[in-house]
């Protein structure tokens, strides 16, 4: 495979690095205010940032900037080992980069964006999720950013599924064509099997939770026995579905980790019914990964939440 020339090394300076904490219990739990189909508050932060992404912010000129800078000053690398059952040894040690929440739009230039994968792609990761959203509220912010999209490589491949933002274009099925195109393989309800060094790995991905088709069922359907299993939603909300059904590990973002936060505080704005806002989680034997994101949605601000792309390294489970 092709690498890419490593950035300068200012740029590759301006990676922090952290690692993600211990992984907290996850509890099934609703929170009936923020259901995002019913919730009164979740129906109205829809309404408002659709508006603005739509009619208010395109119009601005310039307004990239801010969160350009955010991008630039800002972006962390979370990072944490992560062990899996019954893992081939052909896959310990495989480097996932997890990247959600991109938000192509009018807060991102495709310079930024550009610049950004160049650097992240100095981590030099075996494998790619995108775990949905790459747009923001047009098909069209994603078309002007597809030489950005075309930075990222990987040996095992890039894989992506579509969030709710993608499903707000209206045009889904063609954003997964123009994907498939920059050589991304849409993860749309199905699974697929790596093989490294003899050893074998299914990566499954399912729709949207709230605006898509997701069908669990139909993306696990035909998995071989015995083999681990790790599934990317964008949404966290299915964990505890897959959990039943034994998947090893779902990666996910939506939450943004809150975008604007108080410092010490909780999160203020929830994506997540059940409070999975980011970092890990754990629940009947599986994991959970929530991303941070990339963008930014309703204002180009992050406060106490910086941007954020997770850097997984797998390993056999009790290492």
């Amino acid at each position: 495979m092709r690498r890419h020339p490593l950035p300068p090394p200012d740029d590759r300076n301006r990676l922090l690095h952290s690692n993600l904490p211990e992984p907290a219990h996850a509890i099934r739990k609703a929170r009936s205010l923020f259901n995002p189909v019913t919730g009164w508050f979740r129906s109205f932060e829809r309404w408002v940032n659709h508006g603005l992404s739509r009619r208010i912010y395109p119009g601005i000129t310039g307004l990239h900037r801010i969160y350009d800078a955010i991008l630039h000053n800002r972006l962390t690398v979370s990072e944490a080992e992560i062990g899996i059952r019954e893992l081939g040894s052909g896959f310990h040690g495989l480097r996932i980069l997890l990247v959600s929440d991109v938000h192509c739009g009018p807060f991102i230039s495709v310079e930024r964006l550009t610049a950004t994968f160049r650097r992240v792609m100095a981590l030099q990761p075996d494998l790619i999720l995108l775990a949905g959203d790459l747009a923001t509220s047009r098909i069209e912010e994603v078309t002007r950013c597809l030489p950005a999209l075309r930075e990222l490589q990987a040996d095992l491949g890039i894989f992506a599924v579509l969030g709710n933002h993608d499903h707000y274009t209206g045009e889904a099925d063609r954003l997964c064509e123009l994907l498939e195109e920059a050589g991304i393989r849409m993860l749309q309800n199905r699974h697929t099997v790596l093989q490294k060094g003899g050893d074998r790995l299914v990566l499954a991905g399912i729709d949207d939770l709230t605006f898509g088709r997701p069908d669990l069922d139909q993306a696990l359907t035909g998995v071989p026995v015995g083999l681990p299993v790790l599934l990317v939603s964008h949404n966290p909300d299915v964990f505890f579905d897959a959990a039943r059904k034994k998947v090893d590990l779902v990666l996910s973002g939506h939450t943004h980790g809150g975008q604007i936060r108080c410092p010490g505080l909780p999160v203020l704005v929830r994506m997540s019914r059940f409070r999975l806002d980011e970092g890990r989680y754990e629940a009947a034997g599986s994991g959970l990964v929530v991303s941070r994101g990339l963008g930014a949605v309703g204002f180009p601000v992050r406060l106490a939440c910086p941007p954020e792309v997770v850097l997984l390294t797998l390993g056999p489970l009790g290492s």
